[in-house]
């Protein structure tokens, strides 16, 4: 089996079942069983309803499931109480897509197919990615549904909006692929450890303008931001990505603060109180004195040009908001340590994370990193070399408090 950068076999050993309705998002239905089988390592049952058989012939998700897609309630090897092993035996009950017709089927309890009485004997494990044409979605019924379902504790992955397949423009798109496995994770592996807390995170680099065109900026990519950004989101917390210019695929269910300048994004960040904030952005240390608003020609540039410091965000924060627990990042090459520990010193820290751009697959640009952890208390932590979603997910549990 192939393993994924990002995702190295993270739900090995779950199972999931994934129940097929019919609509023309089911398209999508393969990538997703490829997606966490072979890039999550899950094992995954298909279930498919009649009207999901007329869109996808069964053997594509057998031959990339690797079992046999279950289709009827009374067919089979074994029928008897079918519905109930398969809901005892899965981890996690994922609808996707779920049509108008199984949410309502489910919330007023009918149970007259194969998917329909697994549903209604795993209720507590369910997750669901509606899918449907924005008139459905928008139908007062299925938006009541889909509150009942809420209120009672179904977790619903929002859909998006664009264009549908029927040609009308709004929301009812299914949420991608990533988005459901994103949402998958939080279910299985979320413990909850920042439900009802706020959750800053800043990310990339910033760019600081000398002229209409060019900038000073650095090599910051902003993975381990939004890799923050998502762990916190997976442990319940209510999350704000304040990002730098990034080309990231960031989920829709992350606010999301799109700046450019250290300045916008001390603006954005003194608007943002919480009881978290993860520093992770490169802002840069240096700006222009002077922004020069056109093009400068070629032969007029000069051969210097003043520059002043960058404003100190993380000390302006930490003086509005005092009470914050403040994690910071610092990538040093020599004297990491020291450099670091004086850093957390004079900004105010709780945490800060050293990472050294000069080892083998850290810092800057990569999937990976390697980073130690010091706090104020005088501890120390070493996060050896790992995916980024795996070490931000120690530093939230060390800067927590909840784990290491």
């Amino acid at each position: 089996m192939t393993k994924s950068k990002g995702n190295p076999l993270r739900l090995k050993g779950f199972k999931i079942l994934l129940g097929l309705t019919g609509g023309i998002a089911i398209y999508k239905a393969a990538d997703l069983v490829r997606r966490l089988t072979v890039d999550y390592g899950a094992e995954v049952q298909v279930v498919m309803t009649a009207s999901a058989q007329k869109f996808m012939s069964p053997l594509v998700f057998e031959a990339l499931s690797g079992k046999p897609v279950l289709t009827h309630l009374f067919s089979g090897g074994f029928v008897g109480t079918r519905h109930i092993s398969l809901a005892k035996e899965a981890d996690l009950i994922l609808i996707a897509p779920a049509s108008a017709n199984i949410i309502a089927k489910t919330v007023h309890g009918i149970a007259d197919d194969l998917l329909s009485t697994i549903i209604l004997a795993g209720w507590h494990k369910m997750l669901f990615a509606p899918a449907m044409n924005v008139n459905m979605l928008e139908n007062p019924a299925t938006r009541t549904n889909i509150e009942k379902l809420m209120k009672r504790g179904v977790s619903i992955i929002n859909p998006g909006e664009g264009l549908l397949a029927c040609h009308d423009e709004g929301k009812g798109k299914m949420a991608s692929v990533a988005e459901i496995c994103e949402a998958v994770e939080a279910k299985l592996l979320g413990q909850g450890l920042l439900t009802g807390k706020k959750v800053v995170v800043t990310a990339g680099p910033t760019r600081e303008k000398i002229d209409a065109v060019r900038y000073i900026s650095n090599y910051s990519t902003g993975k381990m931001g939004l890799a923050l950004a998502m762990e916190a989101k997976k442990e319940g917390a209510q999350v704000t990505l304040i990002t730098g210019p990034v080309s990231l695929d960031i989920p829709r269910d992350i606010d999301t603060v799109k700046v450019e300048s250290a300045r916008e994004m001390l603006k954005a960040l003194l608007n943002q109180a919480a009881d978290y904030l993860y520093m992770s952005a490169a802002v840069e240390d240096i700006v222009p004195e002077e922004i020069i608003h056109r093009k400068l020609k070629k032969e007029f540039l000069p051969n210097v040009i003043p520059v002043k410091k960058a404003p100190d965000i993380v000390s302006a924060f930490r003086k509005k908001f005092p009470d914050t627990k403040i994690t910071g990042f610092s990538v040093e090459i020599e004297q990491g340590k020291e450099n670091s520990l004086y850093k957390m010193e004079t900004k105010g820290l709780d945490f800060i994370i050293w990472n050294n751009p000069e080892t083998e697959g850290a810092a800057f640009g990569h999937d990976t990193n390697e980073v130690t952890v010091f706090s104020r208390e005088g501890k120390e932590w070493f996060l050896p070399k790992d995916t980024k979603r795996n070490i931000a997910s120690r530093i939230i549990k060390i800067t927590t408090g909840t784990g290491a």
